[in-house]
């Protein structure tokens, strides 16, 4: 890794447009990857890069056999998948995000940071990239007989896909972090942690309730015996993965009415977690009902955050401020904006 480094320092004094070249031509591959089969104006907008640019690098890529162009559209060869795997490190080294990292955990007093290169405000697939990193931290934390408690969201819908076999855990059982919330099933704690137990032939629980009910009728429910007990499995979880929501998209999942919104923004409200709403400096300043774990609950377990995006920067601090996780997963661009924070 020194070496690397050294390497990238020599070659950014004397040739800083190689390096230019190769984060372009890595992001071209990376967009290939995740779109395939493509065009070449596909490429163009996703990365953000001139199609005349881009026709140069999808020709010369085509050239090396890393590519295949068609009338279908552009795919990885299985020489550009591995060339794709083997820039990872470099493209880290060249965009400096193992100092990043550092100096986000301390500023952030967490254990452990992880940051993947780009911005998914920018770039869908960057998700991708930190389901992937998620899912491989997750093999290393969890223990046979554990219980894992995971939330929904888009962030940790891609977890869940990442997580895939061989799998050596025994005994291991996923459970919803909350409820149900909104319409979009793919994104619902349920149905992610069913996928994910699925996807390494575990064990899994389900609440199979909403999350925006009223207090009242939440307070019913649970009660029922079958409710009841699997409160209990999910209270009693080791291991919680969950993503960070930002006010605006919180308050479209929970259709928040205009006047809610409002209170929420008076009152300084940033971000949200299982239904608490949290202002910057990660005080909790409003609760909506809610049907699972509460930040109380949390003590005691080893926590997982994820999530990224330039617009997140600051949920992500309030988060964090109100009980740092042993471990943050999150994109460049959220990094450098809570770095840049004063």
């Amino acid at each position: 890794m020194e070496s690397l480094s050294r390497l990238i320092a020599v070659q950014q004094r004397i040739a800083p447009e190689v390096g230019e070249l190769v984060e372009r031509r890595y992001a071209v591959l990376r967009c290939i990857q995740f779109a395939q089969p493509i065009g070449r104006r596909g490429v163009a907008l996703k990365t953000g890069y001139g199609e005349r640019k881009v026709r140069a690098d999808i020709a010369s890529l085509r050239e090396q056999g890393l590519v295949t162009v068609d009338t279908g559209g552009i795919m990885l060869t299985r020489e550009g998948e591995k060339t794709l795997a083997d820039l990872g490190e470099y493209v880290r080294e060249l965009r400096g995000l193992a100092r990043l990292e550092e100096e986000l955990r301390q500023k952030l007093s967490a254990g452990q940071v992880v940051v993947v290169s780009g911005d998914s405000d920018q770039d869908p697939s960057v998700k991708k990239d930190m389901g992937k990193a998620a899912a491989r931290l997750m093999r290393e934390i969890v223990r046979d007989d554990d219980v894992i408690s995971v939330g929904g969201g888009t962030t940790m819908a891609e977890v869940a896909n990442a997580l895939t076999r061989p799998w050596n855990k025994r005994n291991v059982t996923f459970v919803p972090a909350r409820g149900s919330l909104g319409d979009d099933v793919e994104k619902q704690a349920d149905t992610i942690a069913a996928l994910m137990a699925k996807n390494v032939n575990a064990a899994y629980r389900l609440l199979n309730v909403p999350d925006d009910l009223r207090a009242e009728t939440l307070s019913r429910i649970a009660l029922e015996p079958r409710i009841k007990e699997i409160l209990e499995v999910i209270h009693g979880a080791r291991i919680v993965v969950h993503g960070i929501g930002t006010i605006d998209e919180m308050a479209r999942r929970r259709r928040l009415p205009p006047d809610e919104v409002a209170l929420l923004r008076d009152k300084g409200a940033v971000a949200e977690m299982f239904g608490y709403y949290f202002d910057a400096r990660g005080a909790i300043v409003h609760v909506t009902p809610s049907m699972g774990l509460r930040p109380e609950d949390l003590e005691g377990k080893e926590i997982m955050a994820v999530a990224g995006g330039t617009k997140k920067a600051l949920a992500i601090v309030a988060v964090m401020a109100n009980r740092p996780r042993e471990i943050l997963v999150t994109d460049e661009g959220a990094a450098r904006a809570i770095l840049a924070m004063r």
